[in-house]
């Protein structure tokens, strides 16, 4: 696990795709200490999109396919994609299918505040997974996102707090860290 993070920080961003983004977000799922008492027999991430957006559920699919022999903490991964319609229906995905972790796709915010987005990961204790980093300041918990030489991981501390998630020092010692906002 530690190499693959550190592979990650010396690769230049060009080169970095979904498919190791992926990897990297599981490979973050699996530093959670607290896993284990937010999941059943599978670590089921959710890809969460705008009505409309097609491409993006679609490649994050086609990533997540590539890792799907793998397992995080002995469970294997399940993958289900949301097209976002509203945030009750969100909220009934979220309690129906328990997920570990939600990826946010680029239109997502313009549907759902980035704040309604957190309240709901929160009261379900589920990680927040994005690439822009702005929306882990203003309150998702992770992020892999482009650096000035390569993506990066920042963990914002007080949203990872709220969504259950504690992460192992070794993860911490690797990203960037914010505080976000409360």
């Amino acid at each position: 696990m530690f190499a693959m993070l550190v592979a990650l920080r010396g690769v230049a961003h060009a080169d970095v795709t979904d498919d190791r983004r992926a990897l990297v977000m599981l490979r973050v799922l699996a530093y959670d200490k607290q896993l284990a008492s937010r999941i059943g027999d599978s670590v089921r991430i959710v890809v969460v999109s705008a009505k409309g957006d097609d491409a993006e559920p679609a490649r994050w699919a086609q990533a997540f396919a590539k890792a799907a022999k793998l397992k995080v903490d002995g469970r294997p991964v399940v993958l289900s994609l949301h097209t976002f319609e509203s945030a009750d229906a969100l909220d009934r995905v979220m309690r129906d299918l328990h997920p570990a972790a939600i990826v946010a796709c680029d239109g997502l915010v313009r549907r759902i505040s980035t704040a309604d987005l957190a309240k709901l990961s929160r009261a379900h204790h589920v990680l927040t997974f994005t690439t822009r980093e702005a929306e882990v300041v203003r309150g998702l918990g992770v992020g892999v996102v482009p650096g000035s030489e390569r993506d990066e991981i920042v963990v914002n501390l007080y949203a990872i707090a709220a969504e259950g998630v504690r992460f192992d020092a070794g993860l911490l010692q690797l990203a960037r860290t914010v505080k976000g906002e409360p």
